[in-house]
């Protein structure tokens, strides 16, 4: 596994008087893999390339600035299958960082106890991506040592604590008794998420499809979890994206309507009035 001279670099550095630790790889890989028996809490992000991590007997393809957390004490190997260079960006955190990030306001003190989240890919949201994206440029630096990136760095931690315990809570809501069960049904409904927030219009034949579910069992997990229908969850993200094209550009109404699926302007319209209350030129205007 290598890239050429300076193909990775590797920062890092103990926190406060209970020595907590942060290390941060970032770079470049050309094949090969490695094993880690005794894994350490991290976040991993791919932005450029591919790469598999395979843990608890399931493989996680990375591609397309998506992210996958691994957890403490998780073994796990990497493969690197892209010939043409794979970019990373992974942040491990120490056990005693971790239950410091773990506590709640109204607790005296962190667990002993290290969580299980689910692992499960996914892309980031789009403030962790910008964030992710910042990182991976302050670490390609030559001096990437300023403090202020400590605090990034811990606000990061604070952050993919909240959306692992988030997975946790998707995943309990799937109904499955096994734990490695619900993984799975987060995982192909994460999987069905990524396709409605990628592909306008998409049929629940074509979702129940490319995710490995019954539409029966979609839907009814979908909105288990989600607490809506993929079609009403596409609606909404789709009303998101048009409320922010008319508030921050000057496209018209219609160039919208394109933009975010619809086939015609009548249609953006009962559907904008229906989820807003309002029209698009009302909106644009308040």
């Amino acid at each position: 596994m290598l890239g050429g001279a300076g193909w990775r670099k590797e920062w890092s550095r103990t926190i406060g008087e209970g020595g907590g630790e942060i290390m941060v790889l970032n770079g470049l890989a050309i094949g090969g893999g490695v094993r880690d028996p005794d894994g350490t809490f991290s976040i991993k992000w791919v932005p450029r390339g591919r790469a598999v991590y395979r843990a608890g007997g399931a493989s996680h393809h990375l591609s397309d600035a998506r992210t996958v957390i691994l957890n403490a004490k998780q073994p796990y190997e990497l493969e690197f299958p892209e010939t043409f260079g794979t970019q990373t960006l992974c942040v491990f955190y120490s056990d005693d960082l971790l239950r410091a990030a773990m506590m709640r306001l109204d607790e005296d003190e962190a667990s002993d106890g290290l969580p299980e989240f689910p692992d499960v890919v996914f892309r980031p949201e789009a403030e962790i991506g910008r964030e992710l994206q910042r990182l991976h440029g302050f670490f390609d630096a030559e001096d990437p040592a300023a403090p202020a990136r400590e605090d990034r760095l811990l606000s990061l931690l604070q952050a993919v604590v909240d959306i692992a315990r988030g997975h946790a809570g998707a995943a309990l809501k799937t109904g499955a008794r096994k734990a490695s069960t619900r993984k799975l049904l987060l995982a192909r409904l994460e999987r069905a998420r990524e396709i409605l927030n990628d592909r306008a219009g998409v049929s629940l034949d074509a979702l129940a499809r490319d995710t490995g579910l019954s539409k029966f069992h979609l839907l009814r997990l979908f909105k288990a979890v989600h607490g809506t229908t993929p079609a009403g969850y596409a609606t909404a993200r789709r009303m998101e994206r048009a409320k922010a094209m008319l508030k921050g550009t000057a496209l018209s109404a219609a160039a919208v309507a394109e933009a975010v699926g619809y086939e015609s302007d009548s249609a953006f319209l009962r559907a904008f009035r229906r989820h807003t209350g309002t029209t698009p030129a009302a909106f644009r205007a308040g």
